[in-house]
């Protein structure tokens, strides 16, 4: 609904620009003059923008858009196949770079013939990067071993699925059916694949807890701490009673942890979003949910709400402290 004139678009390049003179080697591509665009507005801190640009004897065109609803982030996750990770950008080249990892060559050779769960990936990146050998942080452990996650399913899925685009395929459904298919198997991996790190985290602190315990309206949290059965007895005290839900991406979606389980208060939301708006921070905070990210995107958020959000770090030892 935004139709904006005179952005202003420049290449940094030392190389195609010397007159520049540029102190570093840059090869970058600024967009300005943004003001009273959906871009700059707060509220849409955390939404998915869309970027689409042309160029031709007619001119230079560049388009824009900002999705303002949950309904319009699925289109734009189904029309990518994916899942948008937060701070990951997404080009329209069919196929990505193909990048070399250093796991590559220490991949088991059968998951190129049969195509690995995700249990299976993140059992082989936390056998690379066990937490009992990490020195830093464990939220920098959680971040790191989504990054490797990603990198290993990528270069997988790209053995499995070129071979057969290449092939081609001899009709229309036949195509369709087998892009459903890896659209699938991209969100089913990224569906589980937060859980899966929490999870792993949780256990190697020793802490007592349970997923998917069935509480009121057959919710069900994404972890329970100390269990489901605590949770279900009365004489069990509320105060020791906590919940972690888990979302890629927050915003618009953490009202639907507001009624996952009655008896905890406050219930806590992990989110790698990096950003939301001071207006939901408020709203969020008025519904008795307190958020829970990495501490590096922690600058992310306004500064005047950053004593009031919990790293990782700072979650563990609450339920450590109450389960004490």
């Amino acid at each position: 609904d935004c139709l904006q004139n005179g952005i202003q678009a420049k290449y940094y390049n030392n190389k195609y620009f010397p007159e520049l003179n540029l102190k570093k080697k840059y090869d970058e591509f600024r967009m300005t003059r943004w003001a009273g665009t959906p871009l700059q507005d707060v509220e849409n801190t955390g939404s998915i923008c869309v970027l689409a640009g042309k160029y031709d004897d007619a001119g230079t065109e560049l388009l824009c858009w900002v999705s303002r609803t949950e309904d319009e982030e699925d289109l734009i996750e189904y029309w990518l196949g994916k899942e948008v990770e937060p701070g990951r950008m997404y080009n329209s080249k069919l196929l990505d770079d193909v990048k070399e990892i250093p796991l590559l060559k220490q991949l088991p050779v059968s998951w190129f013939s049969n195509f690995p769960s995700g249990r299976d990936i993140f059992d082989f990146i936390e056998s690379k990067l066990p937490q009992s050998t990490w020195t830093r942080s464990i939220d920098d452990l959680l971040l790191k071993r989504r990054s490797m996650e990603f990198d290993v399913f990528t270069e997988i899925e790209r053995h499995d699925v070129l071979p057969n685009i290449k092939d081609g395929f001899s009709s229309v459904d036949e195509f369709i059916k087998y892009a459903n298919s890896i659209a699938n198997r991209r969100k089913s991996r990224a569906g589980t694949s937060l859980e899966l790190h929490l999870e792993s985290i949780f256990r190697y602190e020793k802490l007592q807890f349970e997923t998917q315990v069935v509480t009121e309206q057959n919710k069900k949290p994404d972890f329970v701490f100390p269990s489901g059965e605590a949770y279900h007895n009365p004489k069990f005290p509320d105060f020791k009673l906590h919940m972690l839900a888990s979302k890629t991406c927050c915003k618009d979606r953490w009202r639907q942890v507001i009624s996952e389980a009655d008896r905890i208060k406050p219930k806590h939301l992990f989110t790698l979003q990096e950003g939301v708006s001071s207006n939901q921070l408020n709203e969020m905070y008025q519904n008795g949910i307190v958020l829970v990210v990495p501490q590096p995107i922690m600058s992310s958020f306004p500064a005047d709400y950053r004593d009031k959000i919990m790293n990782l770090t700072g979650f563990v030892e609450y339920i450590r402290s109450s389960q004490a």
